[in-house]
């Protein structure tokens, strides 16, 4: 049997980060400025998954594709996106999430 283990970094009580530790310190302190400056928009969340996966690794680029899963009043929301540039990945989720929040 094979266990996997998934990293995950914790942002407060309400936001995971999951497979984001291989990360340089300077992108990962960027990524949570943008990760709780959105989290501001989503008025009353319960909880906030982001899930990293990189795709088509090869020496010099890769693809980032970013899973999110928000948590609001049980009703729950999820948003995908792939990119070369892990920022634009991170704030095309965050950006989807939130509107389809506002939507209900």
């Amino acid at each position: 049997m094979f266990a996997f283990l998934i990293s995950m970094i914790q942002l407060g009580d309400k936001i995971e980060l999951k497979e984001f530790n291989d990360l340089e310190p300077g992108e990962l302190t960027i990524l949570k400025k943008m990760i709780g400056n959105h989290a501001n928009h989503f008025h009353e969340f319960d909880k906030l998954v982001l899930h990293m996966k990189g795709v088509h690794k090869k020496e010099k680029s890769q693809k980032f594709q970013i899973n999110g899963v928000l948590n609001v009043d049980g009703k729950e929301y999820e948003a995908e996106a792939t990119n070369y540039n892990l920022f634009f990945a991170i704030n095309e989720v965050l950006e989807s999430l939130r509107k389809e929040c506002d939507k209900d």
